[in-house]
């Protein structure tokens, strides 16, 4: 995405402040630099900062590319092939903005993937791995039920001892 998105960019940008056309193999060349690129610090989530940075590069670079590639380019010898700083300035606000897109839009990538690791992956952890406890409880045994008899002689249980409320003088 970043790789198509800064040439396509650039390119477009580069055509339109130069009046002239881009050779064929530029736009390959150009995309398989950034792609692999790209590829290589992909690894983790970046900050705003190297992603915005990223892309000045990158655009600084594909600008001398562009450049270099229209003045080898023997069908295209009108317009102004250095650029200025026109067309500089245009790769400039052109990778700020650009950058700045990427790096909000993959901090929102990398939330909707974290989120969805936790509903999706930490279920299957789970269930995958059960968790066996050290010390297991005992089970006490089955009591019978209290029988009957004793349920209905409760009333007529009587404590040792003299009988209470009457004193003697």
């Amino acid at each position: 995405m970043f790789a198509v998105t800064c040439v396509l960019l650039a390119a477009l940008g580069h055509v339109l402040m130069s009046g002239a056309m881009l050779p064929w193999w530029a736009l390959p060349m150009a995309f398989g630099w950034i792609g692999v690129t790209a590829w290589i610090v992909a690894d983790r989530e970046r900050g705003v900062p190297f992603v915005v940075l990223s892309t000045l590069f990158a655009q600084g670079a594909l600008h001398v590319v562009f450049t270099l590639a229209q003045t080898m380019s023997p069908h295209e010898m009108h317009g102004d092939h250095m650029g200025g700083g026109g067309m500089l300035g245009a790769h400039l606000v052109a990778a700020l903005l650009t950058g700045l897109w990427l790096a909000y839009g993959e901090r929102a990538a990398f939330s909707v993937l974290r989120s969805l690791a936790v509903r999706v992956l930490l279920p299957l952890r789970l269930i995958s791995c059960p968790q066996v406890t050290p010390h297991q409880p005992r089970i006490a045994p089955a009591r019978s039920p209290a029988p009957l008899r004793d349920l209905l002689l409760v009333h007529a249980i009587t404590s040792r001892g003299p009988p209470g409320g009457v004193l003697f003088s």
